[in-house]
């Protein structure tokens, strides 16, 4: 399973931050906020995997950035 960084920004009416974050919660049991809108996910597919379950249910003006980790501090 690898670990990702995640950050989304939202631009409209929806999804809510709340749906975002549950959808996150979803995705991974291994899912914490690191700020706001940052967050840290394990996850037992790739980067783009990660990224097209988000960008699902985003919207065109939303952004959304995925980095795969192999280290912290």
């Amino acid at each position: 399973m690898a670990s990702y960084l995640l950050s989304y920004d939202l631009n409209g009416p929806t999804p809510s931050h709340k749906e975002m974050d549950d959808l996150i919660r979803s995705i991974s049991s291994k899912a914490g906020r690191v700020l706001e809108t940052v967050w840290w996910v394990d996850y037992a597919g790739s980067a783009a995997q990660l990224r097209d379950r988000l960008l699902s249910t985003l919207r065109n003006e939303d952004r959304l950035f995925v980095c795969a980790c192999k280290e912290a501090a």
